[in-house]
């Protein structure tokens, strides 16, 4: 049997477009990959970038929940510095309210925006300066009713209360840190392959998760998903000229002038120094671009490599209609290997 395919959105706005319109084509997109059979719909947490619609990736699953009936919906993730552990469990608990039994918790350390703004964020909402495993064991004791003897904050209740209301847990990683806490909880592994390309220490990452695992409710064994940036087109020539917009887009972030998301016209217009062609060309080095059969291929040997039990995919473009094909592709030629 196939490893699933699941999708990350990022919720990119096109340049000429604005948010209202990128929410919508977010909730055509994940109606569109549920009748293709993909598994989760994850939304990934960004902040202070113009050209990214998912500050909130829980007002987003809120609304896809509504138009959808059986694809998993999910925080890809939620960065957990930046919220109050409650909010957090009280929140999912409400979104599992509204999709029933189909609903993931990812979570991350990372602040998900510069630090400027992680500071802002973390200071608007009272949120003092505490170690990840101190907010994640708070977390799991507001969300499952049960705290350690002398809990400061026992006996409140996360509401909506009732069973099977608080969601798995996922655990973002990039590097080994993630795999030691993913294992310790007994919680799903999801390696960001898309942003730490290295697949060796992918490798390792999972091997450690894999080998100190502890058995839990949710995850009686251990469960590694990896996300990988993904665009497919009908040429070699389509495919590599849509990755051209991803690496302007990072260009723009590295250089702090980050606006909506550019077309490939305007791409390969960008008037680039071979410094900023390097850059640009790092990042789209890290998109696993082709026609079907190429990308098909590269997917499967990804998660041979680093052992992997679901892929999920971020496909960035400009134009959504190549947006949807691109996930169309992928699961036509996924499906028929």
């Amino acid at each position: 049997m196939s490893l699933p395919l699941s999708v990350l959105d990022l919720l990119p706005i096109p340049s000429g477009s604005d948010a209202p319109s990128a929410l919508q084509d977010a909730l055509r997109l994940v109606q569109h990959v549920e009748k293709l059979g993909y598994s989760r719909y994850w939304v990934a947490e960004h902040h202070n970038m113009l050209g990214l619609a998912s500050s909130v990736p829980l007002a987003v699953l809120s609304a896809a929940s509504q138009v959808t009936s059986k694809i998993r919906l999910g925080s890809g993730g939620v960065m957990l510095p930046n919220h109050a552990p409650l909010s957090v469990a009280e929140g999912y608990k409400l979104l599992s309210a509204l999709a029933p039994g189909r609903v993931d918790l990812g979570l991350g350390r990372a602040p998900g925006t510069d630090g400027r703004t992680a500071h802002a964020l973390r200071g608007q909402a009272g949120l003092m300066e505490e170690p990840f495993e101190r907010q994640l064991a708070d977390l799991i004791a507001f969300g499952t009713g049960k705290y350690p003897a002398g809990h400061p904050f026992a006996g409140i209740i996360a509401a909506p209360d009732g069973p099977n209301l608080f969601p798995p847990l996922w655990i973002l990683s990039s590097s080994g840190y993630g795999s030691h806490v993913a294992a310790h909880l007994g919680a799903g592994l999801s390696f960001a392959w898309h942003i730490n390309p290295d697949t060796v220490q992918a490798r390792m990452a999972v091997e450690t998760y894999r080998r100190n695992f502890r058995p839990s409710p949710d995850f009686p064994e251990p469960k590694v998903m990896v996300a990988a940036n993904v665009i497919c087109a009908g040429t070699p020539e389509e495919a590599d000229d849509l990755t051209l917009p991803f690496g302007l887009m990072f260009l723009r972030l590295r250089l702090g002038t980050v606006g909506q998301y550019p077309s490939v016209e305007e791409a390969k217009a960008y008037p680039y120094t071979p410094q900023e062609k390097a850059v640009a060309d790092a990042a789209r080095a890290r998109v696993i671009a082709g026609t079907p059969e190429q990308v098909a291929e590269r997917l499967r040997s990804l998660a041979d490599d680093v052992n992997a039990d679901e892929l999920i995919l971020s496909s960035m473009t400009h134009d959504q209609t190549a947006r949807k094909r691109s996930y169309e592709l992928i699961m036509n030629a996924w499906q028929q290997a």
